[in-house]
C-alpha cells in the first residue's frame, strides 16, 4: 500500500477549514450518532450495538489520501470480518451534486473499496459531531469504537489501526495511555498547524523557495522536526529544484525511514511511478529506495514488491522486473488482495514480459 505521512505538506492530508477547532470529543467519550443522507454500499449502520467494535472512518471524493487509504481499510475489513464492522462516510464533499458524484466514485472503486460507505448530510452532521468535535482537520481519519460504544482510538487509517483493533478485541487496549500519547500528539499537531499556515500562502504564490525557507528555519530551531517534515520538504523543493529533491529523498530514506517500509514505499513510488509528477524522475534514486523497502519488509509485501519491480523495470531490468512481480502477485493471491488490485499488478507483469516503457 502506497501512503503518505501526515506531515507531507499538501498531499498527505486534506485540510479542512476546521482546522483551528478546539476539540470537544476524545478517546474514552462516547461516539456520536450516525445520521448520513445515503448508504451506497454494505449494510447501514445506524447505532453502535453493545459488544461489537467499529471503525467509522471519514474521507472525500475529492481526497487523493483517501483513495490510497480505501484498498487497505478493504484489507482491514476482510481480515477483521465477523469482528469489527467498518463505515466509510464521506464528509466535506464540495460540489452541490455530492451525492451523485460520490455514488459514481464508489462504483468505480468497485472491488477496493468493500466495506459499507456512506455520505454525510448536507447539514454535515456527520463531519461536525465527529471530524470537528475532534479536533480532526484532515482526512482520511478514522475513529475506533468499542463494545461500550465509547471512542478508544482517532488516526490515519494507514497507521495504528490494524494493531489498535487486536487489542481492542483481545481486551487488552491501554486507553488511558492512549489518551496521553493523543494529547501529545494534538500539541504537535498545532504548531504543526502553525507552520503549515506560514508555508501554505507561499506555496499559493508559488514562492517555493522561500517556503522551503520557513520549512528550513524551523528544523534549524527544532531539529526533531526534521523527520516529521522530512516527506513535506521533497514535496516543496521538487516544486523547482527535483535532482535536489531526489537527492535528498534518498538521505531521508536512509536517516529517518531505513526499517520502515512503507514511507519508503512512499518515496519510491513517488519517483518510479508512472504517473509521477516529476519531470526528470531520477530513477535509479527510485531503485535504490525501493529496494531499501523490501528489505525493510523482508520481501513479503506484495505491494512494496510492485513498487521494486516497477523501479528495476524503469532501470531497464526487464528480466529481474517480471521475477519480481511474480513474486508480488502471488503473494498478493496468497493474501486474499481485493481482485482489482491484483490485476492492476498482473496488467503490470504482463507489461515487464512484453517490455517497451
Amino acid at each position: 500500500m502506497r501512503w503518505t505521512k501526515a506531515a507531507l505538506l499538501a498531499a498527505a492530508l486534506a485540510i479542512g477549514p476546521w482546522a483551528l477547532a478546539q476539540p470537544k470529543l476524545g478517546p474514552g467519550a462516547k461516539a456520536p450518532g450516525i445520521k448520513v443522507a445515503r448508504w451506497f454500499k454494505g449494510t447501514p449502520v445506524t447505532r453502535f450495538e453493545p459488544g461489537k467494535v467499529y471503525v467509522v472512518e471519514f474521507w472525500a471524493t475529492w481526497c487523493g489520501p483517501c483513495r490510497v487509504s480505501i484498498p487497505h481499510l478493504t484489507e482491514l475489513a476482510h481480515k477483521f470480518k465477523g469482528k469489527v464492522t467498518f463505515a466509510g462516510i464521506s464528509v466535506w464533499e464540495r460540489d452541490p451534486a455530492y451525492l451523485e458524484k460520490v455514488g459514481k466514485f464508489v462504483e468505480e472503486m468497485g472491488d477496493k473499496m468493500d466495506y459499507n460507505v456512506a455520505a454525510d448530510d448536507a447539514e454535515g452532521t456527520m463531519a461536525k459531531t465527529w471530524m470537528t468535535a475532534a479536533g480532526e482537520n484532515g482526512i482520511p481519519s478514522a475513529f475506533v469504537v468499542d463494545g461500550k460504544g465509547q471512542i478508544v482510538w482517532i488516526g490515519h487509517p494507514m497507521s495504528d489501526l490494524e494493531p489498535t483493533l487486536n487489542q481492542v478485541l483481545a481486551g487488552s487496549w491501554n486507553i488511558a495511555a492512549y489518551q496521553a500519547k493523543r494529547a501529545k500528539e494534538q500539541a504537535a499537531q498545532e504548531a504543526q498547524m502553525r507552520l503549515n499556515r506560514q508555508i501554505g500562502p507561499l506555496m499559493q504564490q508559488r514562492k517555493y523557495a522561500q517556503a522551503l525557507k520557513v520549512l528550513d528555519d524551523a528544523i534549524a530551531k527544532d531539529k526533531s522536526l526534521e523527520k516529521d517534515y522530512a516527506m513535506g520538504r521533497i514535496a516543496i523543493m521538487a516544486r523547482f529544484d527535483e535532482a535536489q529533491a531526489q537527492k535528498y529523498a534518498l538521505t531521508a530514506a536512509s536517516r529517518f525511514y531505513k526499517t520502515e517500509p512503507m514511507p519508503l514505499n512512499q518515496l519510491a513510488w513517488l519517483i518510479v511511478a508512472d504517473d509521477t509528477q516529476l519531470k526528470k524522475p531520477n530513477y535509479q534514486v527510485g531503485l535504490q529506495i525501493a529496494t531499501m523497502a523490501a528489505k525493510a519488509s523482508n520481501n513479503k509485501d506484495p505491494d512494496i514488491l510492485d513498487t521494486l519491480a516497477m523501479a528495476q523495470f524503469k532501470v531497464g531490468q526487464r528480466q529481474l522486473a517480471t521475477k519480481t512481480q511474480t513474486t508480488a502477485v502471488a503473494l498478493a493471491k496468497k493474501a486474499g488482495r481485493p481482485a482489482a488490485s491484483i490485476a492492476e499488478m498482473e496488467q503490470r507483469l504482463a507489461r515487464f514480459k512484453k517490455g517497451g516503457k
